[in-house]
């Protein structure tokens, strides 16, 4: 099954959803082990977790052929939590040592749905009284290609810097921290509220990028495999 998207800045991208997301028919488990204390079990996707004994009692599941149907609540609490967590540490991990290369390799994620929509903790932007919000991979880089990314040649003694996050008081106008990507060093560089921003920075420039690049697009279970695909097929 595929999952058709038109990116923010007009590209067509087709994920495939078997590989990148846990659909919830997955809930049908067979279970692998059973004890007085815990029950091990494989989802239709090969994924495995345990759920305590005196929770399955207590909620009288019933077992069939050494299978169970997890109930929504039960699924999310003891398994899709804990996966999401993990995959998305895995992949800031993985994303903070290899992202000179990914910067270097745009138009790779650009163009494969699965890259497209990697969502690293780094790229988070919030406004108090406003919220945050978490861009993907794709649509930062597809507004750097634009030309219309907030982007400074010079920028407190860095050059080449991108704009990535920012958290920030509107009201007041007080800057919490900045980070930049800079090309010419190909690393991040951070500013906090003890730094002297340019008289031409200001919390406007974190409200183009919130509005420049927030979506409506999926986030996919799966970020620690894809960008792990991603750095792979890089090296090749």
């Amino acid at each position: 099954m595929t999952y058709k998207f038109t990116s923010k800045y007009g590209r067509n991208l087709e994920l495939n959803l078997n590989k990148w997301i846990i659909d919830k028919e997955s809930r049908h488990c067979k279970i692998i082990e059973k004890t007085e204390n815990h029950t091990s079990l494989e989802n239709v996707h090969k994924d495995r977790f345990s759920i305590p004994g005196d929770i399955i009692r207590a909620n009288d599941l019933i077992i069939i052929d050494n299978t169970i149907d997890v109930p929504e609540g039960l699924y999310e609490n003891y398994f899709l939590k804990k996966f999401r967590s993990e995959s998305q540490r895995k992949l800031d991990s993985s994303f903070k040592e290899y992202a000179a290369l990914i910067f270097q390799n745009r138009k790779l994620v650009i163009n494969r749905a699965e890259y497209y929509l990697l969502q690293p903790t780094i790229f988070s932007t919030g406004f108090m009284y406003i919220g945050g919000v978490n861009f993907n991979l794709g649509t930062l880089f597809e507004s750097f290609e634009s030309g219309n990314h907030v982007y400074y040649d010079e920028f407190c003694g860095y050059r080449k810097m991108y704009l990535i996050s920012m958290a920030a008081s509107p009201l007041s106008g007080s800057i919490l921290k900045a980070i930049f990507w800079s090309d010419e060093k190909k690393e991040f560089i951070r500013f906090d509220s003890k730094t002297n921003f340019p008289t031409n920075f200001g919390t406007s420039d974190g409200m183009y990028l919130y509005n420049a690049l927030k979506s409506d697009d999926i986030i996919i279970d799966r970020q620690d495999e894809a960008i792990e695909k991603l750095i792979e097929e890089i090296k090749q």
